[in-house]
This record gives structure tokens, sequence and C-alpha cells, in this order.
């Protein structure tokens, strides 16, 4: 990796800075002619051009081009300044304008061949008219497309050249290009037929290979050309993640969303530097031309902007060139067919990608009527479009045929296809999985009405097929009231809808379009659209039909996104939106929710108050300080409940702060007086229990029972202030309680051992309505708790109505038993034994029980997975230890001579004993070495069928990735959970909430979907 250097060159920033700081690109000055750039190699780059190739000077940002006349002359302005130039493009350049489309690109490469371009990568739009014309288009291409990670789905070959070498002296540039996965679904199905987009660790691998090669072949540079983009959206496929998985990328030039460099910036952290990674792009249209200066002498890169607004300069030949293409399109294209009276919305963001829009409305009542024209007026029931596939507004006045070009350019044609109601609610639900965020597929309709409910986060079921997109894990979770014609979706009923034939494919999202009845009625898009206009419009597109949206499509907003100071992310954002969104608290003021903030008796009171219903108050409280508080009525009605006597001298003390034990007992007391009960809970799995006061004591044992309250790092911190975050989160956690679950410490007699164990049992457990069941099997070491891990995923799999048992096994916990005794074979049987004793003694579900393994536990669970008639009906291994057992022992001893030496120990005196890297004194038997050497837990994998979740951290170093893709591999249906930010302890032994919650949210929705949703379908 070449060093950067913090210096810029006054040519290209007025300002010092280091690439580590959040200082944006500025706009560049292009050098006069001479020799200020004489050694400099200069990168000018372009990325979704999309047919701006007239330069545009008209003072209006958003028409501003410097066109492709001025590319070439700014390329030309450098090397007069004596520097070397190479110029390169992103992608996305033959689609987007009439003056590209009509040919399908062939004028846009001879533009570019023009202004002397040196290489591309294809962008997702290069697809747009198959692959096939590509390939012609790439053939007359005077400089090569490069793209690495495009491959022939049978032969895994590359279909186009991955990388190519430019020479400057004594300096050697590697480029290497990437197209993004989405075109798997973005491009029409058809067109991409037979081609593979390797994408996340694949993607990884396959440009982590072409840095290793150009630095092979002795390059000073590596430059990843890529079309990826930075939308969230787009992960794990975006520029910003390979930057991230792959070393040695010195510049990363990308395209696709879009992005200018400040916009690059912000969605990293305001800077454009990734791990050592210059990422940079220049928008759209043209609208401005990248520059990076690299100094091969200094190994410094230096980047910014030219402008269109700040360029006027145009090479002649080439604006020639372009300007006579784009006369040619004009006169072809410039008859004028319609009006409209009012401005028609295609604007992206908001717009036809986050809502609806009065032309979505007017370009899907033309299709739904043109199908019925082609098909019947009775044969079509309702017609839906992408979004995306709308690429620009129509503003008020003159339509022509450029105008419809221009906004439905890809050559689409009307198309119908016949699916039931629960796929047709499935394509809802999941064209509007990002929604409020902006995405492509999201559906434009006539016929159709529903309603979205952003609030509720997109579950990812299966992948559809080898797109980037998931199934909707629930349909009709986001997706509601949804109609067709007026009425009610009937799931089982079959309706016809009227669409374009890329959506009609499978392409964005509607990949269950690909099982319905499909047909093509070969009317294009733009031609129904002018029939629609001319026959039932008359030619005039009126402000009384059209003049805005007609209500088909009702987006209800996430709470949260009033409130600056809330992450979607945070680890109390679920409670935050349920406080909000009830009732239970307010904001502090404009934009802020403070959920740092300190907790006043007041804001307690008043939120239990609100949370009851704020029934009436017979008479004002007798407490002399809450005369004209806003919070008067709670303090009444709590002294009536007799759940405050205030803190003395008849106050009430409405702005005092309360501390979390405070907090935790007015819950507690709470719950008893609404009749829910639970039996107190020792606090002694707790480090910091001692400072727990007396008169607190037994509400935080109710409060820590109740689930309400859970402390973290193994410590409940009792004395200390309590913060709006937490009261969110204890009133969320209380709205669950009727209560949910119980929790018995039960003893399992297994022969000669007694195995202690934790019985969690969803009070929906009964003799009539048995539920499924987990065992959880713990880690090496570790205990049938894990700290707070094991006890925190109880509890979630509880409240999903789904019973655990996890036992200490021998050696370990409050197992009685010597450590010596703590081998495979024991811990299978203890295992079992705390299978059939639930079974036996609890009302479950024998058909839907799961198991859980973590680390050595995973070891176990995969074992017993592949056994025989296992019963195992779905199986999660969280960071399961499945190597082979010599190397998990020298992994934990330090060295395969370290093992062989506590082997021979262990086999002379009985025992060897292990001092762990967490302090753990363990007395290992022999049995403990060769059990683990002769075990092979994925042996038997193949054979086990049911669903497979493989979870593991990104920074897990004790089972790492690599670990973990061994039971990807050996079990046939196994999926993955990448988890951000965790090592081996996930959030069990630290303070990481966000760790915390993807492990137990990730793992209790495996199993609802595959045990608890399984049995439901039975039970109906």
């Amino acid at each position: 990796m070449m060093k950067q250097k913090s210096k810029l060159l006054s040519l290209l920033l007025a300002v010092v800075m280091t690439f580590s700081l959040a200082v944006p690109a500025m706009a560049v000055e292009v050098p006069d002619a001479g020799d200020s750039l004489a050694g400099k190699i200069v990168i000018l780059h372009t990325n979704d051009t999309h047919g701006g190739d007239m330069v545009s000077h008209e003072g209006d940002k958003t028409t501003d081009s410097i066109g492709t006349a001025g590319v070439a002359q700014l390329k030309k302005d450098y090397e007069a300044a004596g520097a070397e130039v190479l110029l390169l493009s992103a992608g996305d350049a033959i689609q987007g304008a009439p003056i590209v489309n009509l040919d399908k690109g062939v004028s846009e490469i001879g533009f570019m061949n023009a202004a002397g371009y040196d290489a591309m990568a294809p962008g997702n739009h290069e697809f747009d008219y198959g692959y096939e014309n590509l390939k012609s288009l790439a053939a007359s291409m005077d400089f090569p497309l490069l793209a690495a990670n495009i491959v022939d789905k049978a032969t895994q070959k590359p279909v186009f050249q991955t990388n190519g070498i430019f020479v400057y002296g004594l300096t050697k540039i590697g480029v290497f290009g990437l197209a993004t996965p989405e075109t798997a679904s973005k491009a029409n199905p058809k067109y991409v037929e037979g081609l593979e987009f390797l994408q996340g660790e694949a993607l990884y691998a396959c440009a982590q290979a072409q840095v290793d090669a150009l630095k092979q072949d002795g390059c000073d540079l590596i430059v990843a050309l890529g079309h990826l983009g930075v939308d969230p959206e787009s992960a794990p496929n975006r520029s910003i993640d390979v930057c991230e998985h792959v070393k040695g990328i010195d510049l990363f030039v990308d395209g696709h969303s879009h992005s200018t460099n400040e916009q690059v910036a912000a969605q990293n952290g305001g800077s454009n530097v990734i791990d050592g990674t210059l990422l940079v792009s220049t928008g759209t249209k043209l609208a401005n031309v990248g520059v990076v200066v690299y100094d091969p002498d200094a190994e410094s890169l230096e980047y910014g902007a030219v402008a269109a607004s700040d360029y006027t300069k145009s090479d002649a030949a080439v604006d020639k060139a372009v300007t006579e293409r784009n006369t040619a399109v004009d006169g072809e294209l410039s008859a004028v067919f319609a009006k409209t009276e009012v401005d028609l919305d295609g604007e992206r963001a908001p717009g036809v990608r986050t809502q609806e829009t009065n032309l979505g409305d007017f370009a899907t009542d033309a299709i739904l009527w043109q199908a019925r024209e082609y098909l019947g007026q009775d044969k079509v029931d309702a017609a839906i479009t992408n979004g995306g596939g709308i690429r620009a507004s129509i503003p008020a006045g003159d339509i022509s045929m450029k105008t419809m070009k221009t906004v439905f350019p890809f050559g689409n044609t009307v198309a119908t296809v016949t699916l039931t109601g629960a796929q047709l609610l499935e394509a809802l639900e999941a064209a509007t999985c990002s929604t409020p965020t902006a995405i492509g597929a999201f559906p434009q309709v006539s016929g159709i009405s529903f309603t979205i409910d952003t609030a509720v986060p997109y579950e990812n079921g299966a992948q559809y097929g080898d797109t980037t997109y998931f199934a909707p894990a629930a349909p009709g979770a986001r997706i509601k009231d949804v109609t067709i014609d007026g009425a009610a979706l009937d799931l089982t009923k079959e309706y016809t809808i009227a669409t374009n034939d890329f959506t009609a494919a499978g392409g964005d999202t509607y990949y269950v379009f690909k099982q319905a009845k499909l047909f093509d009625t070969t009317v294009a898009m733009e031609d129904a659209l002018v029939n629609y206009t001319r026959d039932v419009l008359g030619g005039t597109i009126t402000a009384e039909r059209y003049g805005a949206p007609a209500g088909r499509i009702t987006v209800l907003k996430d709470v949260l996104a009033d409130y600056g100071d809330v992450s979607a992310s945070a680890w109390y954002a679920d409670a935050a939106r349920f406080v909000l969104t009830n009732g239970l608290m307010n904001g502090t003021g404009k934009a802020s929710f403070a959920p740092e903030a300190t907790v006043t008796r007041g804001m307690v009171y008043q939120t239990l108050y609100n949370m009851a219903g704020k029934p009436a108050v017979a008479e004002a409280a007798t407490f002399s300080d809450v005369s004209g508080k806003w919070y008067a009525d709670a303090a009444a009605w709590a002294e009536d409940q007799g759940l405050t006597t205030g803190v003395g001298k008849g106050l009430f003390g409405g702005e005092k702060a309360m501390t979390r034990q405070e907090l935790a007992k007015v819950f507690a007391d709470y719950a008893e007086t609404t009749g829910i009960h639970a039996a107190n809970m020792e606090l002694t799995a707790f480090t910091d229990a001692a400072d727990v006061a007396s008169w607190a004591k037994d509400g935080m044992e109710r409060a820590v029972a109740l689930g309400i309250l859970s402390g973290s790092k193994g410590r409940l911190m009792p004395t200390g202030t309590a913060q709006r975050s937490q009261l969110a989160q204890m009133l969320k956690q209380f709205s669950k309680l009727e209560p949910t679950y119980t929790v018995e410490h039960i003893t399992v007699q297994n022969g000669s051992r007694q195995v202690p164990a934790i019985v969690t049992m969803p009070v929906s457990a009964s003799k009539d309505n048995k539920v499924p069941a987990v065992i959880m099997d713990h880690g090496h070491g570790g205990s049938k708790d894990e700290n707070v891990g094991f006890g925190g995923i109880a509890v979630a799999l509880a409240q999903e109505g789904i019973a655990t048992i996890r036992m200490d096994f021998p050696g370990c916990g409050e197992s009685k038993e010597p450590f010596t005794e703590n081998y495979l074979s024991n811990m299978i049987s203890d295992s079992n034994a705390c299978k059939a004793y639930l079974l036996a003694n609890y009302p479950v579900d024998p058909d839907a029980i799961g198991i859980l393994g973590y680390s050595m536990g995973g070891r176990i669970a995969a074992t017993l997975a592949g056994e025989k008639d296992s019963g195992y009906k779905a199986v999660v291994l969280l960071a399961g230890a499945v190597i082979d057992g010599r190397s998990l022992i020298a992994s934990i001893m330090g060295g395969d001579d370290k093992m062989d030496a506590a082997l021979a120990q262990a086999e002379q005196e009985g025992k060897y004993t292990l001092t762990t890297r967490y302090g753990q004194v363990q007395d290992l038997s022999s049995e403990w070495f060769h059990e683990l050497i002769a075990s092979q837990p994925l042996a038997n994998a193949a054979s086990y069928t049911g669903p497979v979740l493989v979870m593991y951290g990104d920074k897990d170093t004790i089972a790492p990735a690599e670990v973990n893709k061994l039971s990807l591999k050996a079990f046939p249906n196994a999926t993955e959970i990448v988890v951000k930010d965790a090592d081996h302890g996930y959030g069990f032994y630290s303070d990481q909430p966000d760790v915390t919650a993807a492990v137990e949210g990730g793992i209790s929705g495996f199993f609802f979907q595959h045990l608890l949703a399984k049995t439901t379908e039975q039970a109906a």
C-alpha cells in the first residue's frame, strides 16, 4: 500500500488536510499549458453519464453538463500542463437519454472513443439492451471493458477482460473492474441469462485476487474501477464494503449511486478514505469530472472535481459529433403528440422510488388500459410498474416522443402476469423492502391500493436466486389493507396484473413473478402511454385528473424519523418507537428524544399513568409540590394506587432524579397492582448485587425475573441514574408482560451425574397447547448462563412462545462434578438427558425441537444434528467450533507441541491443568483429548436437511469466518448471519447492546420461523 501524503496540491485544494479528516474535496482549477504537472499522472474519471453527452451551461444545476466534448478537452488541457492522463468511466454510459438509447449505445461508444477514454467498467444499465449487445459494443471500443466479477455460470470464467496495466515511464498503474451484483435483478433477467455477478465474500475474494495479481505484475498504483455505489441498501456489495474487506486498493473510482465525493464521505463518517483506500465518485450526467493527481515520487494522491458550471471549453471534433447526433435524434422525436397541464413527478426521492406520484398514476393507468384493450376489459385486474423504470419528470407543456423516450428509455413492452393474491402480496412487500429509503422496485399502481407501515422492519426470508434481494419472511408484515379494484385482496384468488416485461420476467425485487403465467402484448410502453393519452385523455393530461397523486398508496411514517438523536440501529430504537407511537413518552424538544437525559420521578409516574390510559382522578394528590405541574394528575393517580408516598415531608419530588433501583422497584410494584406475578430471581449472578439497597432488593429481583431489567456486563448498576432510553426500554418490556414466561431451576439426574439446568417456559404452554423448545449447549468452560447471554436468548425465545432448557456441563457453572468429567461423550449425554427430561415433564411439542450450540456447544449441536433420527427440526450454530479436533485443541493450548505434551501429562497423571486465556483453571482428562481428536462433528451433516443458521461475528478470531464456512458448506440447508462488531464473546461478557440485540434477534427470529411458524401451520 502506498503512503498517503497529507498535503494536497494547491491546484486541487486550497487547504491542507489529511485523508482521515472530513474535509470535502473542493472544485478543481484547471491548469494552464506548461510543465506545472510534469512527472504527475492525472486520473480523470466519470460515472453514470446516462447520455449527458451534450454540453449544457444553462446555469441550472440539474441540467448543467460538461459534455463528452468537455471531457475530451479537459484531458488535452491536463496533457498540455505536462501530465500523463488516464481517463476512466465507472459505467452507466449507454442509457438514459434518447441520444444514446435509440441506437442501444452505439453512438455513446463512438463519443467515448473520440474523447480518448482508456478503460470502462460496465454499469447495470450497460445490460439494458442485452449481454450480446454489450459484447458487440465492447468489440467496437478503443479501450478495454473491465469486469473481474462477471463470470459465465457454467464455466465460472470471466466474460470480459478483468484488468489492464497502464505504463507511464517507470510507473505502472493497474486497473481492474467490478460490476454491481444488483445487475442480476436490475437488468431484465433474460438479458443476463447465463451470467453470474459475484457478490459478498466472493466479490471480495475476486477483488483481492485482482489486487494481488497486479501487485505481482509490479504495479505501483492499484485502481479499482467499479460500479457498486455507496447506498446502504446495496450492502454488502458497496464500494465501501469492498474497501473494508480488500487490502491493497489505493484508489476506488466508483459509480451506481450517483454520489458526489461529498456524498460518499457522508456515507463513511465524513471521510473519503476507507482503510487506506481513497474512494471517489462524480455524481451523474457529467455535472462533474473527477480529478485525481498521482505523484509517483511522493507516492501521494490528491483529489477533487471539475464542475460543469466552472468549465466551458470543448473539443471541437467531439462536440461536432455529439451535436450532429443530438440534432438527428431531435428531428426524429420532436413531434408533439400531447400536452400536460401539470408537472408530472418522476423524481427519484422523494418521488417514484419512495411514494406514489402523479406520473406513476398516469403511467400505470395507461399500462392497465392498454392491457385491457389488448386482452379484454374484464381480463386484467390491475397494473404495477417499478418506479425505477421512470427516469425523469415531465414538465407542464408540450409532450413529444423525445419526452417519452427520456422518461421511459428502456424499450419495455406491456406484459401481464397471472398469480395468486399471496404472490402479489409478496411482490408488494419485497418491492418496498427499504421504504422509506428509495428503491427502484417501488410499485406505482393502478387498480390497487395499499398501506406501507415503515415502522415495521423488513425481515429477510430466502434469497431470491442469485440476486441481491430477499423474499419477505412474513408477507403482510409491512404491507397492509391491500385492495384490488376496491375489494380486499384474496390470498387464494388468481389475479391478472399488467406490468412491463422487465418486472414480469422477475426483474428488481419481483422475483415471485417468475412463478406466474406471463403474457407479453409486445406493445411498447411509450406507445401505450401515447395511445392512452390520445384515445382516453383526448391529448391532454389534465390537472383535474392528474394534478396530484390519487391516494392509492399510503406510507405510514416511522415516528423515529422526527427524532434526529435516535438512530434506527440504536439498541433502544424499538423502545423509543414504542413509547412515542403509543403516547407513553414525548420528545424533549424539536427533533429530540434525549435518550441519555436523566429520568425524574414525575417522568416515570407520568409514563405509567399514560400506560394505564390516564384514568380520571377523583381528587388532587396530598403532596404540596404538585399543584400546577404537568404531572399533577399522574402523582394523584400513583398515590391512589399505592405506588408512592412521596419523598418525605409531604413532597412528591417530581424533579428528583431516579436511580435504576428506584425505577426497578416502581415497575415491580406496578406489576403487582396489575396482576403480573413472577417469582423473585436471585441477584447473585450480578457482580454488584451487594450494592442493591435492602429496600430495593425485592423490587430488583422481581424486575429481573420479569425481564424488565437485565443489567449489563453482569452488573445491575443499581445506584446509577436512570436514563430516558432505559425508561423507554422498560416500558416496552413491561407492555409485553402477562407474564410471558416462567423460569425454573431444576436438576436432571443423568446416571450418576446431577446436571443443573434452567427451563424457561412460555406461559402459553399447556397440555392442550404444546410449544416448540430449544436445547441450549454452552461453550468450553462456560455455563448455562454464559454470563448473561444464554439467559437473554432464552427470554427472547420465550417471548416468541418457545421453551428452552440450558444446562451446566460437568465442572461448569453450578455443576458439582469435577472438570475431568467434562468431555464430549458426557456433554452429549447430558444434552440428550436434558432434552428427554424436558419432553417428559413439560408441555413441549416433540415434533418442534431445535438445538442451539455456542462455540464448543456448537460442536455438540452439529454432532447431534447429524445423528440418524435426531429429531431436531432446526439448528443454530453460534460460532460453532467444528474444525478438526487436533486443530481445536492446538488453538486452545497454543500450539501442537503444547497439545502433545499436555496429552502425555493427562495420560500419565490423570489430568492436565490448563489455565485458559480467560483465567479459568481446568483439569482436562485424557478422555477430553482423545474424544476431541476422534470427533468429526460435520461427518453426517449432509444427511441433515433441516434449516441451519450459522451465526458468527466479523471480529471473532477464535471461531473466524473460515471455520463457520465449514458448517455452511457441510449442511445442505444452511444460511448465515454475520454479526457486525462481534468478537467471540457476542456481547455475553461485554457491554455491546447492538451485538446482543443482533444475536438474540437473529436466533429467536430463526427458531420462530422454523419451529413456531411450522407448528402453527400444522395446527391450522
